[in-house]
């Protein structure tokens, strides 16, 4: 017991403290009421539930592709090491990277657009390349299919000025691209880390 109480104090409880504690002083710090950093924004701005469902269901899903990749990298399997325990720790810390991204508006508010954009292709590029025979024997194809779509969000978003449509429909046709983007992205690391444990179960059975 006295090892469980350890182990909660040091990963979970502390942790989440100082997390707590943190966000409460620096919001206080930029002038906002500890009661807005509480609540629920939904409830804070008296919206119906279904307003921001689509780019919540974003960050969910960006969250989990990283939580599954981390997991799988981090899990000590035998089968899961080299290259294959890589390629899962980066796409786990890339994913969460982009969820903090697009939760709290980094590429729009505080960091450039096309600065961020670029560094997202140049790591995205850096993992094909460095990664290629792992992520091919992962099914590669849906890695290639979900940086394609996001990259169109991204294509979409920059040049959407030029587009002789209406802002409404360009936005609905850049925000379809990255939200089946991102689900593409899901499967690719779900699929990737299953196959790793599987191989790593596989070796532990023979």
């Amino acid at each position: 017991m006295r090892d469980s109480i350890n182990k909660a104090l040091r990963w979970s409880l502390i942790p989440a403290l100082l997390v707590y504690v943190a966000s409460l002083s620096l919001s206080g710090l930029a002038g906002i009421k500890g009661q807005l950093v509480l609540r629920d924004l939904a409830q804070t701005c008296g919206t119906p539930a279904g307003v921001g469902l689509l780019s919540n269901l974003g960050y969910l899903l960006w969250l989990a592709a990283g939580a599954v990749a981390l997991f799988t990298a981090y899990s000590g399997q035998p089968g899961v090491r080299g290259k294959q325990r890589e390629l899962l720790a980066c796409g786990g810390w890339f994913s969460f990277i982009l969820c903090i991204d697009d939760m709290f508006l980094l590429h729009d508010r505080y960091i450039g657009q096309t600065f961020l954009y670029v560094v997202y292709m140049v790591f995205a590029a850096l993992i094909a390349m460095r990664y290629r025979r792992q992520l091919m024997a992962s099914r590669g194809e849906l890695f290639l299919l979900a940086v394609a779509l996001l990259g169109a969000s991204i294509g979409i978003d920059q040049f959407q000025r030029d587009f002789p449509f209406r802002y409404e429909t360009v936005q609905l046709v850049e925000e379809g691209a990255k939200f089946l983007g991102i689900a593409t992205w899901v499967l690719y690391w779900w699929q990737a880390s299953a196959q790793s444990l599987n191989k790593a179960q596989s070796r532990i059975s023979s």
